[in-house]
C-alpha cells in the first residue's frame, strides 16, 4: 500500500469513526418538542441546559433535492440553456467526548441535465476536523479532510454552485498528525509532530501536492511565571506532481513575556535553510516580534511578523462583538503551497455566528445546533464570508486580507465581506508549472459581499444578496470582473422540512479572452428534509 493510499484510508477511517461510534447520538441530541432547541430556535432554560449538559454528540442525517433552470449552464459564451436537477443526501456530526472532539460534514451529490449540457456525474463534498487523544495526556491524533470545488483559473467563472462550470474541479485534502506529549521534569514541557497531507484535483492541468512535515518544540512550564522560552525544530518536505519538491529545514527560539493579563510579548530569532528560490539549499536568518492584546473576553488582537528567506512575513488578526455585532480582521503574508488554502470549516458565516453564540451558550453542541437553526430558518449559506481561491501548481508568496462583519438583529441579518489578495510567483522564474503564473507574475484579487436575510414571520424569510469578484494579472487583458445579484425567499413546511426559492442574475466582463465573458439567469428552488 503507497503513503498516500494509507494516508488517505487513515484519514478517511478516523473522521467517520466517531460516528459509527456512537450509534444513539441521534436519539440522544436531536432538538425535540421539549428539548434544549426548540423549533423557533429559542434559548434553552438553566434548567434544560443542565439535562443537556451531558450531550457528548449530535448526527443529523439530511436529503435535499434542487433544480435550477438556468440561461447559460456553462458559465460561458456560448449561453446553453438548460435544467439541471441535484439530489443530495448527507450527514452532519458533532463531537465532544473527553477523547473526541471534532465535527465532520459530508454530502454526495448527483447532478442531472435535461438538455444535456454536461454529463450527469456525482459530487463529494467533505468537511472534517477530528482531535483524538488516544492515550490520554499522551499521544494524540489530528485529522482533517476537505473535498470541494475550487476554481482552476483565476481568470474563469467562479465557483458558486453551478455544476456545469468548466472552470470547476473537485479537490480534496486529506492530513493526518500523530504527536506526542510530555513533561521534561518540572522545568519543561516537550511535543514531537509529524504531519502528512494530501491534496488532489481531479484536472489534470494543475499539480497535485503532498506535504510532510517532523517537528520537535520544547516550551518552558511558565505556570505563575510572567517570562517563558521555548525551542522548535522542523523538517518540511513539499512534492508537486507537475513541479519541483521544495525541502525546508527551520530552527527557532522564542522568548515570551507577560507584561499584564492583558499584554504579551514575544521575540524570536532562529535560521533556516531551503531549496524554494534556487536548485540548492541556501541559509538565511530569522528575527521577528510579536503582541497579544486581550482587554476583554470579547476583544482579542494578536500582531506578528517575522524576517524570512523570503522578505516580510506577518499575521494580524483583530476579532471584537458586541450584544449584537460580531467584527473579524486578518491579514496574512507567507508561502502558500498549491491547495494549501483549504482548510476544515463548516463556513465562514458559520464560523462568525459560532463565535457569536458563546456569549449566551457554552455548550458546542447545543451552540451548534442553535447556529444551523438560525442559518437554515433565515435560508443563508453557511459559506457566505468564505472568499474564493484558486488552484496553483507552485508555492506561491500570498498576502491575503479579509474584513468580516454581522449584524444580528432579533429578525434580521446583515453581513459584509471584504478580501483582497496579492500572489506572486515564488521561486525559479523560468520554471513552467501549467498554471495561471505561467503568464503573469503577479495576480491581485478584490472581492466584496453583502448580504441581508429577514424573517417575516417564524416559519418565512427573505434573503438578498450582492457579490463582486476582480481578478488582475500582469499579462496584458489578464483580468476579470464577475458580479452576481441573488433575491429569495425560504420557509418551513414543516418542523424538519423547509422549501428555498432564489433568482439569481450574474454577468463577468472578461477580458482576457472573448469566451470568458457572460451572463447568466436562474431560477433555483431548494427543498431540504433533516432527519
Amino acid at each position: 500500500m503507497s503513503r498516500v493510499v494509507f494516508v488517505r484510508y487513515a484519514a478517511l477511517v478516523l473522521v467517520t469513526a466517531p460516528v459509527a461510534m456512537f450509534p444513539a447520538a441521534r436519539a440522544q441530541s436531536m432538538p425535540e418538542k421539549g428539548s434544549a432547541i426548540s423549533s423557533t430556535g429559542a434559548l434553552p432554560s438553566a434548567q434544560e441546559n443542565a439535562t443537556s449538559a451531558q450531550r457528548t454528540s449530535w448526527l443529523e442525517p439530511r436529503v435535499s433535492v434542487q433544480h435550477t433552470i438556468t440561461s447559460n449552464a456553462r458559465r460561458d459564451a456560448s449561453n446553453l440553456s438548460d435544467q439541471i436537477t441535484d439530489i443530495s443526501p448527507g450527514l452532519l456530526w458533532i463531537g465532544n467526548t473527553a477523547r473526541i472532539k471534532g465535527f465532520a460534514d459530508y454530502s454526495l451529490h448527483g447532478f442531472h441535465y435535461v438538455n444535456t449540457t454536461g454529463a450527469s456525474h456525482l459530487e463529494h463534498h467533505l468537511n472534517a476536523r477530528v482531535a483524538v487523544e488516544a492515550i490520554e495526556q499522551r499521544l494524540f491524533v489530528d485529522v482533517t479532510g476537505v473535498v470541494t470545488m475550487q476554481p482552476i483559473s483565476v481568470f474563469g467563472a467562479p465557483v458558486d454552485g453551478s455544476p456545469g462550470n468548466p472552470n470547476a474541479a473537485q479537490t480534496s485534502s486529506f492530513g493526518l498528525s500523530p504527536y506526542l506529549r510530555g513533561r521534561i521534569g518540572s522545568v519543561a514541557e516537550y511535543e514531537a509532530r509529524y504531519s502528512v497531507q494530501d491534496n488532489r484535483t481531479d484536472t489534470s492541468r494543475r499539480s497535485d501536492v503532498r506535504t510532510q512535515e517532523g517537528r520537535f518544540r520544547v516550551d518552558n512550564r511558565q505556570s505563575g511565571q510572567w517570562l517563558g522560552w521555548g525551542v522548535e525544530a522542523s523538517q518540511e518536505q513539499v512534492d508537486f506532481s507537475l513541479g519541483r519538491s521544495i525541502d525546508t529545514a527551520t530552527l527557532r527560539a522564542r522568548l515570551k513575556a507577560v507584561v499584564t493579563p492583558q499584554w504579551m510579548l514575544m521575540g524570536v530569532v532562529g535560521v533556516e535553510s531551503t531549496n524554494q528560490l534556487a536548485l540548492e539549499r541556501e541559509s538565511s536568518r530569522i528575527a521577528g516580534l510579536g503582541v497579544l492584546w486581550r482587554p476583554s473576553e470579547r476583544t482579542r488582537v494578536s500582531v506578528e511578523q517575522e524576517s524570512r528567506y523570503f522578505g516580510k512575513a506577518h499575521n494580524v488578526l483583530l476579532e471584537h462583538r458586541t450584544a449584537r455585532t460580531v467584527w473579524r480582521y486578518s491579514d496574512t503574508k507567507g508561502v502558500s503551497q498549491g491547495q494549501g488554502a483549504q482548510s476544515a470549516s463548516l463556513g465562514g458565516l458559520f464560523d462568525l455566528l459560532y463565535g457569536f453564540y458563546a456569549q449566551v451558550e457554552p455548550d458546542p453542541i447545543l451552540r451548534t445546533q442553535r447556529v444551523q437553526t438560525e442559518i437554515n430558518r433565515l435560508g443563508l449559506s453557511p459559506d457566505l464570508l468564505v472568499p474564493q481561491d484558486f488552484l496553483r501548481s507552485a508555492s506561491t508568496l500570498q498576502r491575503m486580507q479579509q474584513l468580516s462583519l454581522a449584524l444580528l438583529g432579533r429578525r434580521s441579518v446583515v453581513t459584509l465581506a471584504v478580501m483582497q489578495s496579492d500572489n506572486r510567483r515564488l521561486g525559479l522564474v523560468a520554471l513552467s508549472a501549467g498554471d495561471d503564473f505561467d503568464t503573469n507574475t503577479r495576480i491581485r484579487q478584490r472581492g466584496w459581499s453583502l448580504s441581508l436575510a429577514h424573517r417575516l414571520t417564524p416559519q418565512t424569510a427573505v434573503q438578498a444578496s450582492l457579490i463582486e469578484q476582480r481578478s488582475v494579472g500582469t499579462a496584458p487583458g489578464q483580468e476579470t470582473r464577475v458580479r452576481s445579484l441573488a433575491v429569495g425567499t425560504s420557509m418551513q413546511l414543516a418542523p424538519r422540512t423547509s422549501l428555498g426559492l432564489q433568482l439569481r442574475r450574474s454577468v463577468s466582463d472578461g477580458h482576457a479572452s472573448s469566451s470568458r465573458a457572460y451572463n447568466e439567469s436562474a431560477l433555483v428552488a431548494t427543498l431540504t428534509h433533516r432527519f
